[in-house]
Protein backbone atom coordinates (compact mmCIF):
# COMPACT_ATOMS: atom_id res chain seq x y z
CA UNK A 1 0.00 0.00 0.00
CA UNK A 2 1.04 3.39 -1.12
CA UNK A 3 -0.13 5.76 0.46
CA UNK A 4 -0.87 9.02 3.19
CA UNK A 5 -2.21 8.12 6.44
CA UNK A 6 -6.24 8.89 5.43
CA UNK A 7 -8.13 7.08 8.12
CA UNK A 8 -10.04 9.92 10.53
CA UNK A 9 -9.46 11.88 7.86
CA UNK A 10 -12.32 14.54 6.11
CA UNK A 11 -12.08 15.32 2.53
CA UNK A 12 -13.76 17.49 0.44
CA UNK A 13 -14.24 14.66 -2.06
CA UNK A 14 -13.22 10.82 -2.04
CA UNK A 15 -12.76 9.04 -5.56
CA UNK A 16 -12.97 5.31 -5.72
CA UNK A 17 -11.20 4.38 -8.66
CA UNK A 18 -7.37 5.50 -10.23
CA UNK A 19 -7.49 5.50 -13.48
CA UNK A 20 -7.44 8.58 -16.19
CA UNK A 21 -10.95 9.06 -14.89
CA UNK A 22 -10.79 9.48 -11.35
CA UNK A 23 -7.08 10.90 -11.43
CA UNK A 24 -7.97 13.78 -13.28
CA UNK A 25 -11.08 14.27 -11.71
CA UNK A 26 -9.13 14.57 -8.51
CA UNK A 27 -6.72 17.20 -10.88
CA UNK A 28 -9.44 19.16 -11.60
CA UNK A 29 -11.01 19.03 -8.29
CA UNK A 30 -7.47 20.48 -6.88
CA UNK A 31 -7.30 23.12 -9.26
CA UNK A 32 -10.52 24.60 -7.46
CA UNK A 33 -8.92 24.08 -4.12
CA UNK A 34 -10.58 20.97 -3.31
CA UNK A 35 -9.15 18.65 -0.82
CA UNK A 36 -9.31 14.88 -2.76
CA UNK A 37 -8.51 11.37 -1.57
CA UNK A 38 -8.27 8.76 -4.77
CA UNK A 39 -8.72 5.07 -3.26
CA UNK A 40 -7.51 2.17 -5.48
CA UNK A 41 -7.83 -1.94 -4.64
CA UNK A 42 -4.86 -2.24 -6.86
CA UNK A 43 -2.10 -0.28 -8.46
CA UNK A 44 -2.99 2.99 -9.97
CA UNK A 45 -3.82 2.84 -13.80
CA UNK A 46 -2.97 -0.84 -13.47
CA UNK A 47 -6.17 -1.75 -15.93
CA UNK A 48 -8.10 -0.73 -18.37
CA UNK A 49 -6.42 2.84 -18.41
CA UNK A 50 -2.76 1.67 -19.40
CA UNK A 51 -4.14 -1.16 -21.83
CA UNK A 52 -5.89 0.89 -24.28
CA UNK A 53 -4.83 1.56 -27.88
CA UNK A 54 -3.47 5.21 -27.13
CA UNK A 55 -5.10 7.30 -29.39
CA UNK A 56 -6.50 10.14 -28.98
CA UNK A 57 -8.92 10.29 -31.73
CA UNK A 58 -12.13 12.93 -32.95
CA UNK A 59 -12.98 10.31 -35.72
CA UNK A 60 -16.16 8.32 -35.13
CA UNK A 61 -16.85 9.86 -31.94
CA UNK A 62 -20.43 10.17 -30.92
CA UNK A 63 -21.62 13.39 -31.13
CA UNK A 64 -22.36 13.74 -27.12
CA UNK A 65 -18.71 13.16 -26.89
CA UNK A 66 -17.08 15.20 -29.70
CA UNK A 67 -16.85 17.93 -28.10
CA UNK A 68 -14.86 15.92 -25.32
CA UNK A 69 -12.15 14.67 -27.50
CA UNK A 70 -12.03 18.09 -28.78
CA UNK A 71 -11.38 19.85 -25.85
CA UNK A 72 -9.29 17.07 -24.34
CA UNK A 73 -6.81 17.77 -27.76
CA UNK A 74 -5.29 21.23 -26.06
CA UNK A 75 -4.98 19.58 -22.63
CA UNK A 76 -3.15 16.57 -23.92
CA UNK A 77 -1.16 19.20 -25.90
CA UNK A 78 -0.21 20.83 -22.11
CA UNK A 79 0.52 17.96 -20.71
CA UNK A 80 3.13 16.71 -22.88
CA UNK A 81 4.98 20.35 -22.96
CA UNK A 82 5.29 19.21 -19.29
CA UNK A 83 6.77 15.44 -19.60
CA UNK A 84 7.98 12.95 -22.23
CA UNK A 85 5.07 10.59 -22.28
CA UNK A 86 5.06 9.58 -26.36
CA UNK A 87 2.56 12.28 -27.36
CA UNK A 88 2.96 12.46 -31.34
CA UNK A 89 0.47 14.67 -33.37
CA UNK A 90 0.42 12.31 -35.89
CA UNK A 91 -3.29 12.55 -37.10
CA UNK A 92 -5.54 9.65 -37.20
CA UNK A 93 -6.82 7.83 -40.87
CA UNK A 94 -10.28 5.92 -40.97
CA UNK A 95 -10.11 3.74 -43.63
CA UNK A 96 -13.04 2.05 -45.38
CA UNK A 97 -12.77 -1.49 -46.82
CA UNK A 98 -16.14 -1.20 -48.80
CA UNK A 99 -18.56 0.79 -49.96
CA UNK A 100 -21.19 0.14 -46.46
CA UNK A 101 -17.98 1.12 -44.20
CA UNK A 102 -17.77 4.50 -46.74
CA UNK A 103 -20.64 5.30 -46.25
CA UNK A 104 -20.90 4.98 -42.59
CA UNK A 105 -17.71 7.37 -42.61
CA UNK A 106 -19.28 9.90 -44.68
CA UNK A 107 -22.24 10.27 -42.50
CA UNK A 108 -20.20 10.67 -39.33
CA UNK A 109 -18.70 13.63 -41.21
CA UNK A 110 -21.71 15.37 -42.33
CA UNK A 111 -23.57 15.24 -38.61
CA UNK A 112 -20.28 16.62 -37.49
CA UNK A 113 -19.57 19.54 -39.53
CA UNK A 114 -19.92 22.77 -38.40
CA UNK A 115 -18.20 21.44 -35.21
CA UNK A 116 -14.91 23.06 -35.10
CA UNK A 117 -13.48 19.67 -36.33
CA UNK A 118 -10.78 19.62 -38.43
CA UNK A 119 -11.39 15.83 -39.85
CA UNK A 120 -11.79 15.88 -43.85
CA UNK A 121 -12.55 13.51 -46.61
CA UNK A 122 -8.60 11.69 -47.61
CA UNK A 123 -8.44 11.48 -51.24
CA UNK A 124 -6.90 8.55 -52.83
CA UNK A 125 -3.32 10.76 -53.52
CA UNK A 126 -3.53 11.97 -50.00
CA UNK A 127 -4.07 8.31 -48.61
CA UNK A 128 -1.04 6.68 -50.68
CA UNK A 129 0.93 10.28 -49.64
CA UNK A 130 0.54 9.08 -45.71
CA UNK A 131 0.31 5.32 -46.53
CA UNK A 132 3.14 4.61 -49.13
CA UNK A 133 4.02 1.53 -47.49
CA UNK A 134 -0.35 -0.03 -47.95
CA UNK A 135 -0.94 -2.04 -51.28
CA UNK A 136 -4.60 -2.22 -50.69
CA UNK A 137 -7.49 0.02 -51.93
CA UNK A 138 -9.96 1.41 -49.90
CA UNK A 139 -12.98 2.42 -50.72
CA UNK A 140 -12.79 5.82 -48.97
CA UNK A 141 -10.66 7.48 -45.93
CA UNK A 142 -10.86 10.19 -43.69
CA UNK A 143 -8.23 11.92 -41.48
CA UNK A 144 -8.02 14.09 -38.61
CA UNK A 145 -5.01 15.63 -38.85
CA UNK A 146 -5.47 16.99 -34.71
CA UNK A 147 -5.91 13.29 -33.46
CA UNK A 148 -2.56 11.96 -31.72
CA UNK A 149 -1.02 8.94 -30.38
CA UNK A 150 -0.12 8.75 -26.95
CA UNK A 151 2.02 6.03 -24.88
CA UNK A 152 -0.79 5.18 -22.15
CA UNK A 153 1.25 3.34 -19.16
CA UNK A 154 3.96 6.30 -19.72
CA UNK A 155 0.65 9.09 -19.78
CA UNK A 156 -0.62 7.57 -16.73
CA UNK A 157 2.30 7.26 -14.84
CA UNK A 158 2.80 11.10 -15.67
CA UNK A 159 -0.76 12.17 -14.56
CA UNK A 160 -0.46 9.98 -11.14
CA UNK A 161 2.60 12.05 -10.38
CA UNK A 162 1.37 15.05 -11.30
CA UNK A 163 -2.00 15.03 -9.36
CA UNK A 164 0.76 13.80 -6.08
CA UNK A 165 2.09 16.95 -6.85
CA UNK A 166 -1.02 18.93 -7.06
CA UNK A 167 -1.96 17.37 -3.31
CA UNK A 168 -4.27 14.73 -4.34
CA UNK A 169 -3.84 11.95 -1.52
CA UNK A 170 -3.49 8.93 -3.59
CA UNK A 171 -4.21 5.62 -1.59
CA UNK A 172 -3.26 2.24 -3.66
CA UNK A 173 -3.28 -0.84 -2.67
CA UNK A 174 -6.72 -0.29 -0.63
CA UNK A 175 -10.51 -0.99 -2.05
CA UNK A 176 -13.44 0.95 -0.96
CA UNK A 177 -16.00 -1.71 -0.01
CA UNK A 178 -19.15 0.34 0.34
CA UNK A 179 -20.04 4.25 0.55
CA UNK A 180 -21.23 5.46 4.23
CA UNK A 181 -24.91 7.10 4.31
CA UNK A 182 -26.09 9.39 6.66
CA UNK A 183 -29.26 11.48 7.00
CA UNK A 184 -29.77 10.12 3.02
CA UNK A 185 -26.81 11.49 1.66
CA UNK A 186 -23.21 10.05 0.94
CA UNK A 187 -20.62 10.94 3.79
CA UNK A 188 -17.45 8.70 3.35
CA UNK A 189 -15.98 5.55 2.01
CA UNK A 190 -15.65 2.46 3.88
CA UNK A 191 -11.66 1.17 2.87
CA UNK A 192 -9.75 -1.90 3.71
CA UNK A 193 -8.02 0.30 6.67
CA UNK A 194 -11.08 1.98 7.81
CA UNK A 195 -13.61 5.05 7.46
CA UNK A 196 -12.82 7.95 5.68
CA UNK A 197 -15.35 10.88 5.88
CA UNK A 198 -15.99 13.37 2.55
CA UNK A 199 -18.39 15.91 1.57
CA UNK A 200 -18.69 13.84 -1.71
CA UNK A 201 -18.48 10.41 -3.18
CA UNK A 202 -17.17 9.82 -6.75
CA UNK A 203 -17.53 6.31 -7.79
CA UNK A 204 -15.06 6.26 -10.84
CA UNK A 205 -13.85 1.97 -10.60
CA UNK A 206 -14.47 1.27 -14.20
CA UNK A 207 -15.94 -2.07 -14.27
CA UNK A 208 -16.09 -2.25 -10.24
CA UNK A 209 -18.66 0.59 -10.71
CA UNK A 210 -21.54 -1.57 -11.21
CA UNK A 211 -20.80 -3.86 -8.25
CA UNK A 212 -19.64 -0.88 -6.17
CA UNK A 213 -22.89 1.03 -6.73
CA UNK A 214 -24.50 -2.39 -6.27
CA UNK A 215 -23.20 -1.88 -2.47
CA UNK A 216 -26.25 0.41 -2.57
CA UNK A 217 -28.78 -0.92 -4.52
CA UNK A 218 -27.79 1.94 -7.19
CA UNK A 219 -28.94 -0.09 -10.90
CA UNK A 220 -26.04 0.82 -13.38
CA UNK A 221 -26.47 -1.38 -16.47
CA UNK A 222 -22.79 -1.66 -17.23
CA UNK A 223 -21.37 -4.78 -18.84
CA UNK A 224 -18.08 -6.06 -19.70
CA UNK A 225 -16.38 -6.48 -22.78
CA UNK A 226 -12.81 -7.81 -23.32
CA UNK A 227 -10.40 -6.66 -25.78
CA UNK A 228 -6.60 -7.93 -26.84
CA UNK A 229 -3.71 -5.81 -28.33
CA UNK A 230 -0.26 -6.76 -29.27
CA UNK A 231 2.82 -5.09 -29.42
CA UNK A 232 5.11 -5.18 -32.72
CA UNK A 233 9.50 -5.34 -32.80
CA UNK A 234 10.34 -2.35 -34.36
CA UNK A 235 9.66 -1.67 -38.38
CA UNK A 236 11.88 0.86 -40.18
CA UNK A 237 9.90 2.76 -42.48
CA UNK A 238 6.49 2.11 -41.37
CA UNK A 239 3.66 4.26 -40.96
CA UNK A 240 3.65 7.83 -38.88
CA UNK A 241 0.03 7.86 -39.00
CA UNK A 242 -2.52 5.97 -36.62
CA UNK A 243 -4.49 3.88 -38.99
CA UNK A 244 -8.28 2.95 -38.32
CA UNK A 245 -10.33 -0.04 -39.67
CA UNK A 246 -11.77 -2.99 -39.60
CA UNK A 247 -9.44 -5.35 -40.59
CA UNK A 248 -6.68 -3.55 -38.05
CA UNK A 249 -5.99 -0.18 -36.28
CA UNK A 250 -2.27 0.60 -35.45
CA UNK A 251 -0.32 3.31 -33.63
CA UNK A 252 3.85 3.30 -34.49
CA UNK A 253 5.03 3.11 -30.55
CA UNK A 254 8.02 5.22 -29.32
CA UNK A 255 10.13 1.89 -29.67
CA UNK A 256 10.20 2.23 -33.46
CA UNK A 257 7.75 -0.99 -32.68
CA UNK A 258 3.29 -0.95 -33.38
CA UNK A 259 0.31 -1.05 -31.48
CA UNK A 260 -2.15 -3.30 -33.04
CA UNK A 261 -5.98 -4.13 -32.79
CA UNK A 262 -8.65 -4.69 -34.39
CA UNK A 263 -12.16 -2.69 -33.61
CA UNK A 264 -14.53 -5.74 -34.27
CA UNK A 265 -12.95 -8.35 -32.45
CA UNK A 266 -14.08 -8.01 -28.82
CA UNK A 267 -15.61 -10.25 -27.43
CA UNK A 268 -18.34 -10.37 -24.52
CA UNK A 269 -19.65 -13.38 -22.34
CA UNK A 270 -23.02 -14.02 -21.06
CA UNK A 271 -23.69 -13.44 -17.98
CA UNK A 272 -26.81 -12.76 -15.69
CA UNK A 273 -26.06 -8.81 -16.70
CA UNK A 274 -26.45 -9.36 -19.99
CA UNK A 275 -30.00 -11.20 -19.42
CA UNK A 276 -30.76 -8.22 -16.86
CA UNK A 277 -30.04 -5.35 -19.15
CA UNK A 278 -30.66 -7.23 -22.51
CA UNK A 279 -33.80 -4.81 -22.67
CA UNK A 280 -31.56 -1.65 -22.82
CA UNK A 281 -28.50 -3.08 -24.39
CA UNK A 282 -30.27 -4.96 -27.70
CA UNK A 283 -31.15 -1.64 -30.09
CA UNK A 284 -27.50 -0.89 -29.55
CA UNK A 285 -25.90 -4.33 -30.38
CA UNK A 286 -28.58 -5.03 -33.49
CA UNK A 287 -26.98 -1.50 -35.21
CA UNK A 288 -23.44 -2.49 -33.89
CA UNK A 289 -23.23 -6.71 -33.80
CA UNK A 290 -20.33 -6.99 -36.23
CA UNK A 291 -18.33 -5.19 -33.45
CA UNK A 292 -18.90 -7.21 -31.24
CA UNK A 293 -18.57 -11.30 -30.58
CA UNK A 294 -20.79 -13.31 -27.64
CA UNK A 295 -20.00 -16.25 -26.17
CA UNK A 296 -21.51 -18.46 -24.15
CA UNK A 297 -19.73 -20.15 -21.07
CA UNK A 298 -19.00 -20.81 -17.50
CA UNK A 299 -18.55 -17.26 -17.07
CA UNK A 300 -22.27 -16.79 -16.49
CA UNK A 301 -22.19 -19.17 -13.43
CA UNK A 302 -18.57 -17.25 -12.25
CA UNK A 303 -20.52 -14.07 -12.30
CA UNK A 304 -23.90 -14.89 -10.57
CA UNK A 305 -21.17 -16.46 -8.15
CA UNK A 306 -19.33 -13.37 -7.82
CA UNK A 307 -22.36 -10.90 -7.67
CA UNK A 308 -24.10 -13.20 -4.72
CA UNK A 309 -20.75 -11.81 -2.54
CA UNK A 310 -21.73 -8.21 -3.17
CA UNK A 311 -24.62 -5.76 -1.90
CA UNK A 312 -25.95 -3.91 1.29
CA UNK A 313 -25.30 -6.00 3.92
CA UNK A 314 -22.64 -8.21 2.00
CA UNK A 315 -18.93 -8.73 2.93
CA UNK A 316 -18.32 -6.86 -0.78
CA UNK A 317 -14.92 -8.38 -1.09
CA UNK A 318 -13.33 -6.33 -3.55
CA UNK A 319 -10.02 -6.93 -1.80
CA UNK A 320 -9.85 -10.29 -3.39
CA UNK A 321 -9.61 -8.84 -6.96
CA UNK A 322 -6.89 -6.80 -7.02
CA UNK A 323 -5.91 -7.00 -10.50
CA UNK A 324 -8.47 -7.50 -14.08
CA UNK A 325 -5.87 -9.50 -16.36
CA UNK A 326 -7.82 -11.33 -18.72
CA UNK A 327 -6.03 -13.71 -21.08
CA UNK A 328 -5.84 -12.47 -24.78
CA UNK A 329 -7.01 -13.78 -27.94
CA UNK A 330 -4.10 -15.03 -29.37
CA UNK A 331 -5.93 -16.42 -32.57
CA UNK A 332 -7.72 -13.12 -33.41
CA UNK A 333 -4.36 -11.34 -33.11
CA UNK A 334 -2.34 -13.54 -35.13
CA UNK A 335 -5.76 -13.58 -38.18
CA UNK A 336 -5.19 -9.48 -37.77
CA UNK A 337 -1.24 -9.03 -37.72
CA UNK A 338 -1.64 -11.49 -40.71
CA UNK A 339 -3.84 -9.18 -42.37
CA UNK A 340 -1.74 -6.38 -41.67
CA UNK A 341 1.14 -7.95 -43.24
CA UNK A 342 -0.78 -8.70 -46.34
CA UNK A 343 -1.78 -4.97 -47.04
CA UNK A 344 1.31 -3.90 -45.81
CA UNK A 345 4.46 -6.36 -46.57
CA UNK A 346 7.06 -3.74 -44.87
CA UNK A 347 5.15 -5.40 -41.93
CA UNK A 348 6.16 -9.08 -43.11
CA UNK A 349 9.96 -8.73 -41.21
CA UNK A 350 8.08 -7.48 -38.32
CA UNK A 351 7.11 -9.94 -34.87
CA UNK A 352 4.83 -10.50 -32.41
CA UNK A 353 6.87 -8.87 -29.56
CA UNK A 354 4.37 -9.27 -26.76
CA UNK A 355 0.05 -9.78 -25.82
CA UNK A 356 -2.09 -8.40 -23.76
CA UNK A 357 -5.92 -8.16 -22.82
CA UNK A 358 -7.87 -5.16 -21.29
CA UNK A 359 -11.99 -5.08 -19.54
CA UNK A 360 -13.91 -2.06 -21.11
CA UNK A 361 -16.61 -0.88 -19.20
CA UNK A 362 -19.48 -0.35 -21.56
CA UNK A 363 -23.05 1.14 -21.35
CA UNK A 364 -26.24 0.55 -23.42
CA UNK A 365 -25.93 3.19 -25.69
CA UNK A 366 -21.92 3.66 -25.36
CA UNK A 367 -22.08 6.83 -23.24
CA UNK A 368 -20.21 7.53 -19.93
CA UNK A 369 -22.24 8.55 -16.59
CA UNK A 370 -20.70 11.84 -15.85
CA UNK A 371 -23.62 12.73 -12.98
CA UNK A 372 -24.89 12.77 -9.57
CA UNK A 373 -27.01 10.50 -8.21
CA UNK A 374 -30.93 11.82 -7.05
CA UNK A 375 -31.00 9.28 -4.63
CA UNK A 376 -28.07 10.03 -2.65
CA UNK A 377 -27.15 13.29 -2.56
CA UNK A 378 -23.41 13.66 -2.48
CA UNK A 379 -22.76 11.04 -4.39
CA UNK A 380 -21.56 10.96 -7.87
CA UNK A 381 -20.60 8.01 -11.13
CA UNK A 382 -17.70 8.23 -13.71
CA UNK A 383 -18.19 5.02 -15.61
CA UNK A 384 -18.90 3.62 -18.96
CA UNK A 385 -16.51 5.28 -20.86
CA UNK A 386 -17.08 1.81 -23.57
CA UNK A 387 -13.60 1.79 -24.79
CA UNK A 388 -12.93 5.98 -25.32
CA UNK A 389 -12.73 7.12 -21.82
CA UNK A 390 -8.62 7.65 -22.10
CA UNK A 391 -8.52 10.02 -25.30
CA UNK A 392 -11.43 11.90 -23.87
CA UNK A 393 -9.89 11.08 -20.00
CA UNK A 394 -8.72 14.94 -19.91
CA UNK A 395 -11.79 17.02 -20.57
CA UNK A 396 -13.83 14.23 -18.94
CA UNK A 397 -12.12 14.85 -15.48
CA UNK A 398 -12.25 18.43 -16.19
CA UNK A 399 -16.16 18.08 -16.69
CA UNK A 400 -16.42 15.54 -14.04
CA UNK A 401 -15.24 17.69 -11.71
CA UNK A 402 -17.57 20.87 -12.65
CA UNK A 403 -20.56 18.30 -11.88
CA UNK A 404 -19.44 17.60 -8.43
CA UNK A 405 -19.00 21.68 -7.72
CA UNK A 406 -22.00 22.47 -9.49
CA UNK A 407 -20.41 24.59 -12.16
CA UNK A 408 -20.74 22.51 -15.13
CA UNK A 409 -23.42 23.55 -17.60
CA UNK A 410 -26.39 21.88 -18.17
CA UNK A 411 -25.69 21.01 -21.54
CA UNK A 412 -22.54 19.86 -21.13
CA UNK A 413 -23.70 17.46 -18.63
CA UNK A 414 -27.52 16.24 -19.77
CA UNK A 415 -26.22 13.73 -22.05
CA UNK A 416 -24.53 11.31 -19.38
CA UNK A 417 -26.52 11.58 -16.68
CA UNK A 418 -27.06 8.51 -14.82
CA UNK A 419 -31.12 9.10 -15.16
CA UNK A 420 -31.14 8.64 -18.94
CA UNK A 421 -31.35 4.66 -18.28
CA UNK A 422 -34.77 4.71 -15.88
CA UNK A 423 -33.56 2.47 -13.80
CA UNK A 424 -33.44 4.03 -10.30
CA UNK A 425 -37.08 5.06 -9.71
CA UNK A 426 -36.20 8.61 -11.89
Amino acid sequence: MTSPQTTGQHYDVAIAGAGIIGLATALFLREQGLSVVVFDKGAAAYEQSSRNWGWMRTISQDMAELSLALESRPLWRQWAQEADFGFRPCGLLSLATDGGEWSGLRSWLDHAAGRGLDARIAQSEEVARLLPQFRRPWAGAVFAPGDAGIEPDQAMHFLERKARAAGVAIVTGNAVKRIDISGGRAVGVQTETGFVAAEKIVIAAGIWSRWLCATLGIVLPQLRVTASVLRTTPVEGGPEVNVASSRYCLRRRSDGGYTVARRNSSLTHVTPDSLRFMRQYLPNYLRQKQLLRVRMGMNFFHEWRQERRFGPGRPNPFEDFRTCDPTPDIDTLKETFDHLKEDAPIFRSARIAGTWAGTIDVLPDALPVLSSVARYPGLFLATGFSAHGFGIGPASGRLMANIITGTASATAAAPFRLDRFHLNGD
